[in-house]
C-alpha cells in the first residue's frame, strides 16, 4: 500500500514539473505578445502623439498588464524620477527586473536591450525605422515560439508523466 501511494505521488511529481515547463513557455509567448504591444504603443505616440518619453512610458503602462506592464511602470517612474540621466542608461537598468521576472527568453531580452538604446536617440523617422525592426525581429520570433507552443506543452507534459512512471519502475 505505501509503495502504491509513494509510486503515485513519484508519478504526480514529476507530471507536475513537466506541466510547469510547458506553462513556462506558454508565460513566455504571452509575455512576448505583450512586448508587440507595447511596442506598438510606443511607435503609435510617438508618431501621433509626439509626447516624451516618460508620459509614453506611463500611458503604456496604464494599458499594459502582467510582468510587462510591472517593468514599463518602473522603467515610466524611474524616468520620471531621473530625467538628467541619458534615457539608454534607465533602460538598461530596467532591463534587470525584466530578466528576473519575466519569462522571457534571452534573444528577446537582447533584442528588447537593443530597442532601449534606439528611443530617445535619433530623430522621429529613423527612430521608428529602426523601431520597426526590432518590431519585425520580435514578431518573427513571437510567431515561430507560439506554432511551437502546444506541442511543447504536450511533450513537457508527456515527458513529465513518463519519467515518472519510469522512476517507479525502477523503485518497484
Amino acid at each position: 500500500m505505501v509503495k502504491a501511494i509513494g509510486g503515485c505521488l513519484i508519478v504526480y511529481a514529476s507530471f507536475m514539473v513537466g506541466h510547469a515547463i510547458g506553462q513556462l513557455h506558454g508565460r513566455m509567448v504571452k509575455e512576448m505578445e505583450e512586448m508587440l504591444l507595447f511596442i506598438q504603443l510606443f511607435k503609435g505616440q510617438i508618431m501621433y502623439a509626439g509626447s516624451e518619453l516618460p508620459e509614453i512610458l506611463a500611458d503604456s503602462a496604464k494599458r499594459l498588464k502582467g510582468n510587462v506592464g510591472k517593468w514599463v511602470n518602473g522603467l515610466a517612474e524611474m524616468s520620471e524620477k531621473n530625467r538628467d540621466r541619458p534615457f539608454a542608461e534607465l533602460w538598461t537598468d530596467s532591463l534587470a527586473m525584466l530578466r528576473r521576472d519575466s519569462a522571457l527568453s534571452l534573444e528577446v531580452l537582447a533584442d528588447v536591450d537593443r530597442l532601449g538604446k534606439i528611443m530617445g536617440d535619433m530623430d522621429v523617422e529613423a527612430q521608428l525605422s529602426r523601431i520597426n525592426l526590432v518590431e519585425d525581429i520580435i514578431t518573427d520570433r513571437y510567431q515561430r515560439e507560439r506554432a511551437r507552443s502546444s506541442g511543447i506543452k504536450r511533450l513537457a507534459n508527456s515527458l513529465g508523466l513518463l519519467g515518472g512512471v519510469f522512476i517507479v519502475i525502477l523503485l518497484m
